[in-house]
């Protein structure tokens, strides 16, 4: 770690040496009482002088009282050999500010390892005794009674840190009372904190260092000082004099940090910060029982440090989540395994029209049907839903329900939630395009109806003429017109009934039905008109499922289905019919083997008037689909294994046997 001393007031200037000098600490100042103040405070760093800004006559005292090679000019010109050979021997060599960009990097380069020689020579010489780097020196100890009287602060201030572990989670605040924790034990004249960003240690905090070297100080991970307590763990005492490379730079580190003693701060056995320390005020030296306290404090510090960072991180998280959470278009809600709401969002609280400040914490029996069903079987099976559409039960509003199970780490669930969204709008939205397309057909409709309705008349006409015109003795002939008449009146009225029932809005009679009774019938009703040669049956049906619906109109949806598939099906095709239950909700299956449907066809069939050649059949499935939608229903296909399935689903009622919540409740 090197520090570059920059005077200058040009801000060009600055900016070009801070880009060109990245790995190291360029420190920039602005008048020539600043640059005195930082070299007093720190007499091995290199002098970078700007004398276009600040004259160099001005600086001519200043650059006399530098040691030899420690400055670097930076001019408007380069000087000629005869003009440098005059100058302070403080300079080093000089830079043409116009050429600062080529020259600067490679020149500074020399003068460090100038710098870094003669203070590797000046140690040498100055170490005439055997200390070694790392090793701890002989403390001067207390007498006697200063000692007994010591123990009781250290102990004093050893309990009054560790309590204020556990109340404090302000960084900052902890380091103010780290360090005058410190100042009891031990007054020192400074001290900083270091800790570990990234690979970098940057001090957090300080007291008598000057604060505009302090920003500047950093050490990589490859620095000697902090290899060495990584390595070691154990304090570090400014060597007196060098016995290896490493010892060297470990002094020149310590003398920028302006320290005598480094200490780590270790967590988990990674060296996450360091605290130096200076001599004391008295100049006494430490005794040992001093260090080994400011030792220990520097454990509880690691552990706090570690503390504070997870509780910042948690904070940080639980922020994050809440605006993500706040600003989400879709409503959630979470739930523990004991069944308390733990998330209630705005979105959610919008939507559902309840306020979150009662929601969470509760039972989540407090929310409407279908949510608590959906949430207490998502934490018992795991059964995820995925786009499943339901309507909550006191507000009659359509949502789209996500559901998922929450795990720990051990994959053990602890929870369920549901994203859901309002599709009201979406809803709206399909009621208008259902309608345009409706208003889109009917200028083909009426055609259609006209050419319909007019051949069987046509034909009725005809006939009732022939029989009492020419055929009225012919017995035979009399009867075969009569059966032609019957057949078209019949075709006619059936056309009729579907175009009345597609068309116009029906007034449904509900009431509460029993599904299985409900396909009964309806399975009697096919039976009676489906033509020969197709087979119909029905499965098991459970008898506790009940429905609020219109009898006569489901079982025309049903009917209406069976003759779209036997329109489709070849002669001897078998459709099975079976029902089972949802959580909220009650599928009838129509099921028959055959090739399977593409998505195309899927959508073709339940696009109303799509062959205006084949009406009366083309309007089976429409008219299906308008009668179970006015049932809050909806009506899909599928296929599946060769076989295709058309999936009637209906809200549920009740249950006859005992449930966990009563669905009309909202428990």
């Amino acid at each position: 770690m090197d520090i570059i001393a920059l005077l200058s007031s040009d801000e060009k200037i600055i900016n070009s040496v801070r880009d060109l000098l990245k790995k190291y600490i360029v420190y920039p100042l602005r008048t020539q009482e600043e640059l005195e103040e930082l070299q007093s405070k720190m007499p091995d760093s290199l002098f970078l002088v700007d004398t276009v800004s600040h004259s160099l006559s001005s600086l001519e005292d200043f650059l006399l009282k530098l040691d030899d090679d420690s400055a670097v000019l930076i001019s408007s010109k380069k000087p000629e050999r005869l003009n440098r050979e005059r100058q302070p021997k403080s300079v080093f060599d000089c830079v043409d500010a116009e050429y600062i960009t080529a020259e600067l990097s490679p020149i500074v380069e020399r003068a460090l390892q100038m710098q870094r020689l003669k203070s590797e020579l000046k140690l040498f010489r100055r170490s005439g005794d055997d200390s070694l780097s790392g090793h701890m020196p002989v403390y001067s100890k207390p007498d006697a009674e200063a000692f007994s009287a010591g123990r009781y602060l250290h102990e004093r201030v050893l309990i009054n840190f560790a309590k204020m572990l556990t109340v404090s989670f302000d960084m900052r605040e902890l380091f103010i009372h780290f360090m005058d924790s410190v100042n009891e034990i031990v007054r020192v004249n400074k001290m900083s904190i270091m800790l570990r960003d990234m690979d970098i240690f940057y001090v957090k905090t300080h007291y008598g260092l000057d604060p505009h070297v302090a920003d500047t100080l950093k050490l990589t991970k490859e620095s000697a000082l902090v290899g060495w307590l990584a390595r070691n763990g154990r304090i570090m005492q400014k060597p007196a004099g060098p016995s290896d490379a490493v010892s060297v730079s470990i002094y020149r580190e310590m003398e920028l940090l302006q320290c005598s003693f480094a200490f780590p701060i270790i967590h988990n056995g990674k060296l996450i910060g360091i605290f130096n320390i200076d001599h004391k005020i008295t100049e006494d030296p430490f005794c040992k029982e001093e260090i080994e306290i400011i030792y220990l404090l520097c454990n509880y510090l690691a552990a706090a440090v570690k503390g504070v960072d997870l509780y910042n991180q948690m904070w940080r998280q639980q922020d994050f989540t809440n605006n993500m959470l706040s600003c989400m278009s879709s409503g959630m809600i979470a739930v523990d395994k004991d069944d308390k709401i733990t998330i209630f969002n705005q979105q959610a609280s919008e939507i559902l029209d309840m306020d979150p400040a009662g929601i969470i914490g509760s039972d989540l029996r407090k929310l409407p049907s279908p949510f608590g069903k959906i949430l207490h079987e998502t934490i018992a099976t795991g059964r995820s839903y995925k786009r499943y559409e339901a309507e909550i039960t006191a507000s009659k509003l359509p949502v789209g329900i996500n559901s998922f199970r929450l795990l720990d780490e051990h994959q053990s669930p602890i929870g369920a939630g549901i994203v859901f969204t309002d599709l009201s709008d979406s809803r709206k939205l399909q009621e208008q395009m259902m309608r345009a397309e409706k208003l889109e057909a009917v200028n083909d409709l009426m055609a259609k109806i006209a050419h319909e309705v007019r051949n069987p008349l046509t034909a009725i006409q005809i006939y009732t003429q022939l029989i009492n015109e020419k055929y009225g003795d012919d017995e035979e002939l009399r009867n075969f017109y009569t059966s032609s008449v019957s057949q078209s009146i019949k075709k006619l009225d059936g056309l009729i009934d579907k175009l009345v029932t597609f068309s116009i809005t029906q007034d449904y009679n509900f009431n509460k039905e029993d599904v299985g009774c409900l396909i009964d019938n309806a399975a009697e009703h096919v039976l009676k008109n489906i033509p020969s040669g197709y087979k119909f049956e029905k499965s098991k049906i459970d008898s506790s499922l009940f429905i609020e619906a219109d009898r006569k109109f489901i079982i025309k949806a049903i009917y209406y289905i069976v003759l779209s598939i036997i329109e489709k099906a070849p002669v001897g095709t078998l459709i099975t019919v079976s029902a089972k239950s949802g959580p909220v909700s009650v599928e009838i299956s129509l099921k028959y083997d055959g090739n399977v449907l593409t998505d195309k066809e899927k959508e073709s069939l339940l696009r109303p008037l799509t062959d205006l050649d084949n009406l009366s059949v083309e309007l089976n499935l429409p008219i299906s689909r308008k009668i179970i939608e006015a049932h809050n229903g909806s009506l899909d296909i599928k296929s599946e294994n060769g076989s295709n399935f058309f999936i009637i689903r209906l809200p549920l009622m009740e249950r006859r046997t005992a449930a966990i919540y009563d669905l009309r409740e909202g428990n």
